[in-house]
């Protein structure tokens, strides 16, 4: 509606048109549907809604440019009030190509104001998470301090730190977050590989639409379930010990004593590892993935006539270009961080396996040997069976012959006398020694 009001101007159309031909001059496809918005939206504010004629306007800049001046000096003014300085200057800047693609030249006096780099930023740069290698020309995302300094948060902690850097959120924004929100229409832990995220964000109610990583959905799962199974739905998914919702001045204190064991939280000067450093992040990763600035701005929830219209595109496309930037927001590789995380666990159990291994050579020393016993034990067995089978001749002439008078004869001489018979025998022999 903006776009059809502004765009009926000769002046807007010849601006429009110029910067298309500077993006073709550049080696672009020209002036991409993004960037018109944004010229359009900055315009619809400088002309007070379209109250304004765009062409008047021009005019008045050819006759008398210092009231084109002080009408810059003005809207900078009121866009400064209601945002950052920096992109107040952005701002600016739309409009002043508006004249000067008519062909307007400005005097010096009437400068475009500079921006500004806060000495916060000037520190983040000594510890930068994003450097360029000249031998690939790409952009590597340099982890190993983010890394270490999770390490040192507790769970809880963990979970947030890698929920503010995939999603880009305010610290306040995710901490408001209840239990139910990890979970689906079944009141189970959501499935799914990414958890979408479409809210308002509490300092500005401007809505935005993001994404947890799988690394950051993975922890967060785990939390809810370690962490918070017995809480009830509407209790905050991130408390305090007290059970009360957590707030960000803790967590940052939290932050800052993780950033001081390493070496990096000086007295007096912001931590390059606070929580609205992790918005920063992704912010850096989005421009790091190409991505168009109004995904970047709806994610992030920025007002804007260009995050506006992305909203309303479905989430699937939303999640296809945020896996572009998945890559520069993953702080663990897969299993990197149970490994370090769990390093005395696995301590234990390598003492473990030791045990198990000296008990088991401890066993198969003694299975060698009870095999040796068996193996001497079959060899008798075998002799013994050798000396039966030695016997067989006899008894088989035996077992002949037992049907005959001989054969009887012969069993019965070899008849094993009984008690009684000894005893007469004995007493037989008793009484001839006695008549001799």
């Amino acid at each position: 509606m903006k776009g059809e009001v502004l765009i009926k101007y000769e002046s807007v159309q010849n601006w429009l048109k110029s910067k298309d031909e500077m993006a073709k001059d550049k080696g672009k496809n020209g002036l991409t549907e993004d960037a018109k918005a944004m010229a359009l939206g900055r315009m619809w504010e400088y002309t007070n809604e379209g109250k304004l004629n765009p062409d008047e306007l021009l005019q008045e800049a050819k006759k008398d440019i210092n009231e084109t001046g002080n009408r810059l000096r003005y809207y900078f003014a009121l866009k400064k009030s209601k945002c950052s300085h920096n992109t107040a200057v952005t701002s600016i800047s739309y409009i002043r190509s508006f004249y000067t693609h008519n062909g307007i030249d400005f005097p010096r006096r009437i400068s475009t104001p500079k921006r500004k780099v806060s000495k916060v930023s000037k520190r983040d740069e000594d510890t930068s998470f994003y450097k360029y290698n000249s031998n690939t020309d790409e952009i590597e995302f340099k982890n190993g301090n983010l890394q270490q300094f999770i390490q040192n948060l507790n769970f809880r902690d963990q979970t947030i730190a890698l929920c503010l850097l995939s999603t880009g959120a305010d610290a306040k924004d995710l901490l408001n977050l209840n239990v139910n929100f990890v979970k689906d229409a079944r009141g189970k832990i959501k499935d799914d590989r990414r958890i979408h995220w479409h809210s308002n964000r509490a300092k500005t109610g401007q809505p935005f639409k993001t994404f947890f990583s799988e690394e950051a959905t993975e922890f967060l799962k785990r939390y809810a379930e370690q962490e918070r199974a017995e809480a009830k739905d509407d209790e905050p998914l991130f408390p305090k010990t007290n059970g009360k919702r957590l707030d960000v001045r803790i967590l940052s204190q939290n932050f800052r004593e993780s950033a001081k064991k390493m070496g990096y939280a000086k007295k007096d000067k912001a931590s390059p590892f606070r929580p609205k450093r992790f918005r920063h992040l992704f912010r850096t990763a989005c421009a790091i993935a190409h991505i168009d600035e109004g995904y970047t701005k709806a994610m992030m929830g920025h007002a804007s006539d260009v995050s506006a219209s992305y909203l309303e595109q479905d989430s699937s496309i939303f999640e296809k270009m945020y896996v572009r930037i998945e890559p520069f927001l993953t702080v663990f590789r897969t299993g990197e961080f149970e490994a370090k995380e769990n390093t005395k666990q696995i301590s234990q159990l390598k003492g473990a396996l030791a045990n198990e291994t000296q008990e088991r050579q401890r066993l198969e020393t003694e299975v060698g040997s009870l095999k040796f016993e068996i193996k001497d034990v079959k060899e008798q067995l075998k002799e013994a069976t050798q000396m039966v089978y030695s016997f067989e001749p006899i008894l088989d002439t035996f077992s002949a012959i037992a049907d005959t008078k001989e054969g009887q004869e012969l069993i019965r001489k070899l008849k094993v006398p009984s008690d009684k018979e000894k005893a007469q025998f004995e007493a037989e022999i008793t009484k001839g020694q006695k008549s001799d």
